[in-house]
Parts: C-alpha cells; sequence; structure tokens
C-alpha cells in the first residue's frame, strides 16, 4: 500500500495524493520500448489498483480518513505508473463492526474488507501529511 503523488502533492496535505495497492514493480524490455513509443517511459513503472480519493476532512468518530478499493463496472481501477510517483508507504486499518469477520486474515483482508481507514500514525511524515 503507497500514497501516490498525481503530481500536485505537498508534505503537509493530502491534496494531490491518493493510495493505491502496488501489484507489480516493472521495466519494459529496450526491444518492446523502441516498437510501443516515441518517447521512452520512465524505466520503473508500477502496475497499481486505486482507492477511492480523499474526503475534504476525515471521518468524524475516528479523526481518520476513510478510503475504499474504486471499482467500476464491476472492475478494480488499475493504472501503470511511474514508480517516481509512489511517495511513502501507507498503513492500511480495516474497518469493521463491533466483531472482525473470521474469514478475513492478514492475506486476504485488502480484498474482503470493504472499507478502510489510512493509519496517520505510521510514521511523523504520515502523521504531518494526514493531519
Amino acid at each position: 500500500m503507497v500514497l501516490v503523488n498525481l503530481g500536485a502533492g505537498t508534505e503537509q496535505s493530502l491534496q494531490g495524493y491518493r493510495v493505491a495497492r502496488v501489484r507489480a514493480v516493472f521495466s519494459l524490455p529496450p526491444r518492446a520500448i523502441s516498437s510501443l513509443f516515441k518517447k521512452p517511459p520512465p524505466k520503473h513503472l508500477a502496475y497499481v489498483e486505486w482507492f477511492t480519493p480523499f474526503s475534504a476532512a476525515p471521518d468524524h468518530n475516528t479523526g481518520l480518513y476513510k478510503i475504499q478499493r474504486t471499482i467500476r463496472n464491476g472492475e478494480r481501477q488499475a493504472s501503470v505508473i511511474p514508480v517516481a510517483q509512489i511517495e511513502r508507504s501507507v498503513h492500511l486499518l480495516p474497518k469493521f463492526g463491533p466483531v472482525v469477520p473470521r474469514e478475513w486474515s492478514s492475506s486476504t483482508v485488502l480484498d474482503t474488507a470493504p472499507a478502510f481507514y489510512v493509519n496517520p500514525f505510521l510514521d511523523r511524515h504520515t502523521f504531518v501529511t494526514f493531519l
């Protein structure tokens, strides 16, 4: 899970950032670059699945920002982005009711939980950005 700078992000605001799940980091072979692109793409790329943009304010009950997977027409929204756009890792807390579902595990919760809170207490940089 990473915080992606969409181009306008600064260190003291969430504006211009979005959370994504990195599924693969890769480079294209030179042969593919020359046949597919007029201008070479960045050397290192990441395939990411997007989460919803941040709301204007955190959740009033928890003080944390709530996000969900971005889904359109039943499909997760994904992109290939330059690795240089990845600002830092983020820690997500699954949103659940009075009881945590038994089927959730560390290997399945990112696919099964309907919503998450972004943990602003991961480190001081995250704290300054999120609060």
